[in-house]
C-alpha cells in the first residue's frame, strides 16, 4: 500500500466520522419540527439515505469526465460543510411552511397520514438533497483515483469502504459520549463541518502530487449491464434490504438490556458497523476475480442468514451474560453492548463483506470500477430505505421478533439462489446451500425470545446487576410489538406492571386492589383543579398506564390525551374490565396517537391544565420533552391562568440535574412550585401568572369523592406535600445551566444519574422548606399529625420546632411522641400543654383519663373513649349507635384517625354484606396505615363476597409481615386469619403458611387494645 493511498484511506475515514456526526445531528434537529414518531424519524432517515443514493447515482454518470478525482473528492468534502452548516436555516424556513399548511383549528392532531408523510419526505430530502448527495458521491471518487489495474478493484475499493465505515463507527461513537454532551448539538454540526474543511485542505495537497486519472470510454449510463449484472445489482439491493431488517430488529430486542440512551443507542450501531467494517476489510483481499466475487457474494448471503438465526437462537441468553460484564453507569452500557455486538460479529462480517463482492462481481474491468462501485453503492443505499422502512413500519410490528427473522433469513437465501446464476460452475453447490439453509430455518423455526423481551433495563443500569431481569412468561397478560417499542403487560400482585421497551412505565391496580400506589400519578390531575380561573380543559402528555386519568376530577370537561405508541393503548384496553377503575369509560377523555412536539406545534388550542408525565428522560420520545424550547411551547398552549405540571422520578436525576430542570422551568415560567406525594418523585407545577394552591382547597374538595380516594381531605394535606416556593425554587436553581434542544442534559445526563440519583431529598430542600414559619391559614398541629401519619418525621419536627407560639409547639411535639411511640415524653408534654391551655383538645385527647380535668368531657373526647370501651369488648352493636359521632368528627379532631378504625370495624363485625362493603371505602380513603389496615380490608373483602378485595389485602400485607417482627392486635390478627379462611386460593401458598403461626400467636396474646 502506497503512502498516499495510506493518506487517502486517513481523509475518507474523517468523512466517515463527519457523515455518521451529522446523521446522529440531523435526526435529533428534525424532532424537533416534526417529533419523534416512527414516520417522522423513518422518512428522515430515508431522505438522508435517498441523497447518498442520488449521489452515487450521479457520480456514476459522470466519473468519466473527472480527470482529478481526489481534488473533486476535496471539493465535495468543502460543499458537505458548507450545506451541512444551512442544514438549521433551511429546517426553520420548513417549520415556517410546514405549520400553516398543517395547522387544525380548534382540535389536536393526531400522527399524521399519507400527506404529512409526503411531506415529510419532500422536506427533509430538499434540506438535505445537497450534503447527502455529495457524501454519496465521495466513495465512487476516490475509487476513480484509487484503481489503476484490475487486481486493484476489489482489494481497494473493499478497503475504502471499510475505513469509511470505520470512521462511521467513531463518528457515532464520540458524537453521543463526547460531542453532544460537551458542545451540545449545534456545535457538533460545526465540528463535523470543520472537519470536512480539513480532509479538504488534506485532499487538496494530495492532489498536486497525484497524477491525472485516465479518461473513461464512456459514461456508466452508456455500458450496457448484461444478465449478470442486473443480478449482482439486484443481489446488492436484497443484501441491503435484509440486513436493514436485522439492524432494525437487532436494535429493537437489544434496548431491551442496554437501554434506549443515546449511548445505548450509539453503542448498539457501533457494534453493528464494526461487524461490516471488519467484514469489509476481509472480503477486500479475496475479490480478486469476477466468478471468484460472485461466489462470494452468494455464500456471504448464506452466512449472513445462517449467523443471524444462529445470533436469534442464542439471543436468549443476552441478559445473563450481560449481567455477567455489567457494571454501574455508562461503562455497563459499553460492557453490554460489547457482548451483544460480539453475539451479531459473524453475521455482520458477512453482511460487510457483500460490498466489495458485489464490486468487483461487477466491474468487468479498470476502466469501469468506480462507475461500478457507484451504481452497487447506490443501489445499496436503496436498498437501506425500503429496509429501514418496511422493517419499522410492517414487518417487525406486522410479524413480529420471530417471524421477521425468518423473513430475512429468506430474503438472503432468495438472494444467494440469484447470485449463484452468475458463478457458472458453482452454481449447483451454491443453490443447493441455500435451498438447505432455506429449508432447515423453515422446519426449526426459531422461537420467541422471551428471556430478552422481558428483561428490565433498569435492573442494569440502577444495580448494575441482572438478577432476576426475565419476567415469569405465565405472568404476561399482553404483548405488543409496535412501531416505536415492545409493550408488555405482566400481572404481579394486586395489580398489572406496564412495560414499554424493557423499561417500566406503570402499575396497573386491578380490580379491589390497594390503593396505596401510584399517589403522584393521582396527584397529576388533581393538583390543576386547585388553580382557580382556567378554563376546565386539560391536555396529558403520555398515557402510560392509564392512572393519571382514572379520577380526573368532575370540574374538567374536557381531557385530551398524547401517546406515542398506540400498542400502550391497545395493553390498556386488554384490562379495561379487569382493572380499579376504567379511563376509557369517561367521556371526557380523547386519545390521540402522535408525537406531543409535533401535535402542539400544530394547533391553537390552549388548556386551562397541561400535565406531562414521559417516563424515562433519557429516550429520544421523552428527552426532547425536557427542554426550555418544549416548556416555552407548553407555554404557548396555556390559556390565561392555567397551569404546567410536570412529573420527575427521583431515580433519574442528581442534584445537578434536578437544579437544571429547576432553572429552565423557571426560565420560562415565572411562577413555579414542587409538590411531592411520595418519596419517589416530584411534581413541578408551573405558570405564567401568580398561583396559590392550598388557600381554596377544601371548597375545590368539596362533594368530589376524588381527592377523598386520592387521601386530599383538607388544605393541610395538601400542604403537607408543597415542597418549595418561587423563593426556595429561584435560590435552588441558581447558577444551574439550563436544559435546551441545543444542549440537551436530560438526554445525555440522566442515564449516568441512573447510578447516582439524589439521596437525600428532605436534607437537600430542608433550608428552604416553605412551611417553616408561614402556616398562615393552616392549622400547624394537625399538619404535624399529618406528617407524622405519612412518615415524613423529619419534616415534622423541623416545622414543630419553628412554631412560635409554645402551646402550639408543645402539641405538635405531643403528635411527634405519639408517632415515635414514646409514651413517657407524651405523658410529660401533656402536662406541660394542659398548664398552658386546660382546654387544649390534643392534650385532653391523649391524657390519662384518671388524670384528665373535666374539660375532658368536650369536644368529643368522651365519646372517643366510650367507642374504645366497646370496641375493646367488641359490642358492635353499641358502636354502632354512636356511628352519627364518629361520623361527625372534623378530620383535624385528633380522635379521627381512630373514630375511622372504629367506624371499620363495627361494620366488620356486623357480618353485613353491604356495611362490609362500606368498610372497604372507608379503608381506602385512609392514608396507608400497614398490616393491620390490610386485615381489616382483607377481611372487609370476604364478607362483601368481594374476593380480589381479600387477595390483594393479604399480599401485601405478607409482604409487609414476612420475615418481620409481627405488630399487630389480637383483633387484627384473628381477622387476618378469617380473611385467610375465607380465600382459600391465598390460604395455600407457601407465604401464608409460614404467616399463619405468627398471627395464631398474636391472636391467643392478652395484649390490650
Amino acid at each position: 500500500m502506497d503512502l498516499r493511498f495510506l493518506l487517502v484511506l486517513v481523509c475518507f475515514f474523517v468523512s466517515g466520522f463527519a457523515g455518521l456526526l451529522y446523521e446522529t445531528a440531523w435526526t435529533r434537529e428534525f424532532s424537533f419540527v416534526f417529533g419523534t414518531s416512527n414516520l417522522a424519524v423513518a422518512t428522515v432517515l430515508a431522505a438522508y439515505m435517498g441523497g447518498l443514493s442520488l449521489g452515487a447515482a450521479i457520480a456514476a454518470r459522470h466519473l468519466h469526465r473527472i480527470r482529478r478525482p481526489v481534488l473533486v473528492y476535496g471539493v465535495l468534502e468543502l460543499g458537505i460543510a458548507a450545506s451541512a452548516l444551512a442544514v438549521p436555516y433551511l429546517i426553520r424556513a420548513v417549520t415556517w411552511l410546514y405549520r400553516p399548511l398543517f395547522a387544525t383549528a380548534g382540535v389536536l392532531p393526531e400522527e399524521g397520514g399519507a400527506a404529512s408523510a409526503l411531506f415529510y419526505g419532500a422536506a427533509s430530502f430538499a434540506i438535505l438533497a445537497v450534503p447527502t448527495t455529495l457524501m454519496g458521491a465521495t466513495l465512487p471518487m476516490l475509487a476513480r483515483h484509487a484503481v489503476e489495474d484490475e487486481s486493484q478493484i476489489g482489494r481497494r475499493i473493499g478497503t475504502l469502504y471499510a475505513v469509511n465505515t470505520a470512521g462511521a463507527v467513531a463518528g457515532t461513537l464520540a458524537t453521543a459520549f463526547l460531542l453532544l454532551p460537551e458542545l451540545g448539538l449545534r456545535l457538533t454540526v460545526w465540528t463535523g463541518a470543520l472537519l470536512n474543511a480539513v480532509v479538504f485542505a488534506a485532499a487538496a495537497v494530495l492532489a498536486r502530487g497525484a497524477g491525472i486519472a485516465p479518461r473513461a470510454a464512456s459514461p456508466s449510463s452508456a455500458i450496457p449491464l448484461a444478465w449478470r449484472g442486473r443480478v449482482v445489482l439486484a443481489v446488492a439491493f436484497l443484501s441491503s434490504v435484509a440486513s436493514f431488517v436485522y439492524e432494525n430488529l437487532w436494535f429493537r430486542l437489544f434496548e431491551q438490556v442496554l437501554g434506549a440512551s443515546i449511548y445505548a443507542f450509539s453503542t448498539m450501531l457501533g457494534g453493528f458497523l464494526i461487524g461490516i467494517a471488519l467484514g469489509g476489510a476481509a472480503a477486500a483481499p479475496l475479490a480478486r476475480t469476477r466468478q471468484g466475487s460472485a461466489v462470494g457474494l452468494a455464500f456471504s448471503q448464506i452466512g449472513a442468514a445462517v449467523f443471524s438465526a444462529l445470533a436469534f437462537v442464542w439471543v436468549d441468553s443476552l441478559p445473563e451474560l450481560a449481567a455477567f460484564v455489567n457494571q454501574p453507569g455508562i461503562l455497563g452500557v459499553a460492557a453490554r453492548a460489547s457482548v451483544a455486538a460480539t453475539m451479531l460479529l459473524p453475521s455482520t462480517l458477512c453482511i460487510g463483506a457483500s460490498f466489495p463482492f458485489a464490486v468487483r462481481a461487477l466491474a468487468e474491468g479498470v476502466e469501469e470500477a468506480a462507475a461500478t462501485s457507484a451504481r452497487v453503492y447506490s443501489w445499496n443505499t436503496l436498498g437501506a430505505i425500503v429496509g429501514s422502512v418496511a422493517a419499522g413500519f410492517y414487518v417487525i410490528p406486522g410479524l413480529g421478533f420471530e417471524r421477521t427473522l425468518l423473513a430475512a433469513a429468506m430474503l438472503n437465501f432468495f438472494a444467494a439462489a440469484l447470485a449463484a446464476t452468475s458463478t457458472g460452475r458453482f452454481a449447483r453447490p451454491v443453490l443447493a446451500t441455500a435451498a438447505v439453509g432455506a429449508v432447515a430455518l423453515r422446519v426449526a423455526r426459531p422461537s420467541e425470545p422471551w428471556g430478552l423481551i422481558s428483561a428490565s433495563t433498569l435492573t442494569f443500569e440502577v444495580s448494575g446487576g441482572g438478577e432476576g431481569v426475565a419476567a415469569d412468561r405465565d405472568k404476561l397478560v399482553y404483548m405488543g410489538v409496535g412501531r416505536t417499542s415492545t409493550v408488555l403487560l405482566l400481572e404481579e400482585p394486586g395489580a398489572y406492571r406496564l412495560r414499554n421497551n424493557g423499561l417500566p412505565e406503570a402499575s396497573i391496580a386491578r380490580e379491589g386492589a390497594v390503593p396505596v400506589n401510584s399517589l403522584t400519578a393521582r396527584r397529576m390531575s388533581l393538583l390543576p383543579a386547585f388553580a382557580s380561573g382556567a378554563p376546565p380543559t386539560m391536555l396529558v402528555i403520555g398515557f402510560g398506564g392509564g392512572v393519571v386519568l382514572e379520577r380526573v376530577p368532575e370540574h374538567f370537561e374536557q381531557i385530551d390525551v398524547i401517546e406515542l405508541e398506540s400498542k400502550v393503548i391497545d395493553a390498556n384496553r386488554s384490562v379495561s374490565a379487569l382493572r380499579e377503575r376504567d379511563p376509557f369509560a369517561d367521556p371526557r377523555i380523547r386519545v390521540l396517537i402522535n408525537d406531543a412536539r409535533g401535535a402542539l406545534m400544530l394547533t391553537d388550542l390552549r388548556y386551562g391544565a397541561i400535565v406531562s408525565q414521559p417516563s424515562h428522560p433519557w429516550t429520544a420520545g421523552a428527552s426532547h420533552l425536557y427542554t426550555r424550547d418544549f416548556f416555552e411551547q407548553v407555554r404557548g398552549r396555556l390559556a390565561p391562568g392555567g397551569v404546567f405540571v410536570q412529573w420527575m422520578g427521583l431515580q433519574f436525576v442528581d442534584e445537578p440535574l434536578l437544579r437544571s430542570l429547576l432553572a429552565t422551568l423557571l426560565d420560562v415560567f415565572p411562577h413555579v412550585r414542587v409538590y411531592a406525594a411520595d418519596p419517589g418523585s416530584l411534581l413541578f407545577v408551573s405558570s405564567p401568572e401568580p398561583f396559590e394552591l392550598e388557600s381554596g382547597a377544601e371548597a375545590v374538595m368539596d362533594g368530589d369523592p376524588s381527592f377523598a380516594r386520592a387521601g386530599l381531605r383538607t388544605r393541610e394535606h395538601l400542604a403537607a406535600e408543597f415542597l418549595l416556593d418561587e423563593r426556595g425554587v429561584r435560590a435552588l436553581a441558581e447558577g444551574a445551566p439550563l436544559v435546551t434542544d441545543d444542549v440537551n442534559r436530560f438526554a445525555t445526563d440522566s442515564p449516568r444519574a441512573l447510578g447516582r440519583p439524589v439521596r437525600d431529598l428532605t436534607q437537600m430542600l430542608a433550608p428552604y422548606d416553605p412551611l417553616v414559619g408561614n402556616v398562615d391559614g393552616l392549622d400547624p398541629v394537625y399538619l404535624v399529625r399529618h406528617l407524622v401519619r405519612t412518615d415524613r418525621m423529619a419534616r415534622a419536627k423541623r416545622l414543630a420546632r419553628a412554631l412560635s407560639d409554645p402551646l402550639a409547639r408543645t402539641l405538635a411535639e405531643i403528635e411527634i411522641a405519639h408517632g415515635l411511640r414514646e409514651p413517657r415524653k407524651k405523658k410529660k408534654l401533656v402536662k406541660s400543654a394542659l398548664a398552658l391551655d386546660p382546654n387544649a383538645l390534643v392534650a385532653l385527647y391523649y391524657a390519662d383519663p384518671a388524670e384528665a380535668p373535666a374539660s375532658a368531657e368536650a369536644e368529643g373526647v368522651a365519646m372517643m373513649r366510650a367507642a374504645l370501651r366497646l370496641h375493646d369488648a367488641r359490642d358492635w352493636a353499641g358502636l354502632a349507635e354512636l356511628e352519627d359521632g364518629l361520623a361527625s368528627l372534623d378530620p383535624r379532631h385528633p380522635g379521627y384517625p381512630e373514630a375511622q378504625v372504629l367506624r371499620v370495624d363495627w361494620r366488620i363485625g356486623s357480618g353485613d354484606r353491604a356495611r362490609a362493603r362500606d368498610a372497604i371505602e372507608l379503608i381506602d380513603t385512609q392514608p396507608f396505615a400497614g398490616p393491620e389496615q390490610m386485615a381489616r380490608r382483607a377481611l372487609a373483602g370476604v364478607r362483601s363476597g368481594e374476593p380480589g378485595v381479600a387477595r390483594h389485602s393479604l399480599e401485601l400485607m405478607a409482604g409487609l409481615m414476612l420475615g418481620k417482627k409481627v405488630v399487630m392486635t389480637p383483633l387484627a390478627a384473628e381477622w387476618a386469619l378469617a380473611a385467610l379462611d375465607g380465600t382459600p386460593e391465598a390460604a395455600a401458598t407457601q407465604a401464608y403458611k409460614r404467616l399463619r403461626p405468627k398471627l395464631e400467636k398474636v391472636a391467643r396474646s392478652e395484649k390490650p387494645r
